[in-house]
């Protein structure tokens, strides 16, 4: 394995675990094979895999906002529901990179916004516990379940590529 092959390597492990920070790790895959197809003439495939490649980060971004807007849709989603969600999300992943830099802060972001939208539903908003947990829920659904469609999406970019680059 050559430089350029663990150069490319890296940011892809770098676009995987991007995705839990909210950074864009498709584009960035798109971006490094098209890189590396350009660095070594399109040896180990052709131009129009980067295409592909193209069309699939497209198609993940549309089911991740399809995804969100389920989730706003079904739930009571509010600027209360958004605030809350928001500010304990950060307070939590903050809090949590002190315990561990990538895991405490995707628990504590995920801990931060159910306790952040029950706080704000229950204190400001003057909801019910019973209201406030259904929020919660639709604060939850709407974050995990982009972060799972762009981490199917983001696992099966890299196989795709890994595939063509070390097995083809």
């Amino acid at each position: 394995m050559g430089t350029l092959e663990i150069i490319f390597l890296v940011i892809l492990v770098f676009s995987l675990v991007g995705i839990f920070l909210s950074l864009p790790g498709n584009f960035i895959i798109v971006i490094d094979a098209l890189w590396y197809g350009l660095a070594t003439s399109f040896e180990k495939y052709k131009f129009s895999f980067i295409v592909s490649l193209v069309l699939i980060a497209l198609l993940i971004e549309l089911l991740e906002y399809m995804v969100i807007a389920f989730g706003k849709r079904g739930y009571s989603a509010n600027r209360i529901l958004v605030i809350g969600a928001i500010a304990g999300g950060m307070l939590g992943a903050i809090s949590g990179a002190f315990a561990s830099p990538v895991l405490g802060t995707i628990t504590g972001g995920i801990v931060g916004i159910a306790l952040g939208t029950v706080l704000f539903e229950v204190l400001i908003k003057k909801n019910n516990l019973r209201e406030a947990k259904q929020a919660m829920l639709g604060a939850l659904i709407g974050r995990l379940g982009p972060l799972t469609v762009k981490a199917i999406g983001t696992l099966t970019m890299i196989v795709m590529v890994g595939y063509k680059l070390f097995l083809q």
